[in-house]
């Protein structure tokens, strides 16, 4: 299956930094078959770090890679990532944090879901916080991606929590209603 490399590479570094004492929360794309069980290839995995920071923890960041052979890169953002092989295939996980213009606020994190992958816990973030995350993008990528998630909310009867999803975006204050217009230009309607 196309996402078993994935999910092993989730499980590896989950594992390596639980070990550690890094929190995290999967964010992003993932979700969507992670959480939701819906087919879809995500591209990468995204991990939000909760107690650490990749800048000023970096080599504790560093050690992980080092002690479990990953290789270990900077994004755009300046935040690191991990590359993996598993199964023949390059596996990224980008660990994120709040740092330059990454922001995930306390709001979007205080109500996860909690997931089992190959019996690790894992919590996660919802699809109403990943669509509020997308819209904040506001790219042309990441409006396909709402459109995309729009029709598969349609498709697969998956229900949506619209208050949840105002609340979510009232969290970046004045960037609310430009949020909350990108949603409903994309086929999630909301109030």
């Amino acid at each position: 299956m196309r996402l078993d490399k994935y999910k092993t590479a989730l499980k590896k570094v989950a594992e390596s930094l639980e070990k550690r004492g890094v929190e995290f929360v999967l964010v992003g794309s993932a979700v969507l078959p992670f959480v939701y069980k819906i087919d879809y290839d995500p591209g990468d995995v995204d991990l939000f770090i909760l107690n650490k920071s990749t800048v000023l923890d970096n080599e504790l960041f560093e050690k992980i890679a080092e002690e479990n052979d990953y290789d270990m890169g900077t994004s755009d953002h300046g935040t690191i990532y991990y590359e993996l092989i598993v199964g023949g295939e390059a596996v990224r996980v980008d660990l994120l944090e709040n740092i330059l213009d990454i922001y995930i606020p306390p709001e979007l994190l205080s109500d996860l879901k909690e997931v089992k992958i190959d019996g690790i816990s894992i919590k996660a973030t919802g699809l109403e916080q990943l669509l509020v995350l997308k819209a904040k993008i506001a790219t042309k990528e990441a409006e396909e991606f709402i459109n995309e998630v729009a029709r598969i909310v349609i498709d697969q009867n998956i229900k949506l929590d619209y208050d949840k999803i105002r609340v979510y975006a009232q969290a970046f204050g004045e960037e609310a209603e430009g949020i909350l217009k990108r949603l409903r230009r994309n086929g999630i309607y909301v109030e």
